[in-house]
């Protein structure tokens, strides 16, 4: 994640960006949809490791050990902290260095 802002930080980068037209709109959209791809696309990489659980959670729910909402509410509230703290590691290292507002109150 930081690799890829540090990417984004050099490929969008707007110390002298101005928003006079829509050609500098367009690049400010385009870094507003690269961040959320990203951020969206991140956890991807785990998803091979959720099917692989997925065996065991099938034997489990046929045995009537637990019911399924056991197995997925930790994994889903284990994950929101994490999604919060990279994102707010993403838009440390690209909010000042694309060129958004660079006042508090905008």
């Amino acid at each position: 994640m930081i690799l890829i802002a540090i990417i984004a930080s050099t490929l969008f980068i707007g110390s002298k960006m101005h928003t006079n037209n829509e050609e500098d709109g367009a690049i400010y959209i385009g870094a507003l949809l690269f961040g959320l791809s990203v951020n969206l696309f991140n956890r991807f990489s785990e998803l091979a490791f959720t099917i692989m659980r997925l065996p065991v959670f099938y034997n489990h729910r046929d045995l009537l050990f637990y019911p399924a909402w056991v197995y997925t509410l930790p994994n889903f509230l284990l994950r929101i902290p994490i999604s919060i703290f990279e994102s707010l590691v993403w838009v440390t290292m690209t909010y000042s260095s694309i060129g958004f507002a660079p006042e508090a109150s905008r």
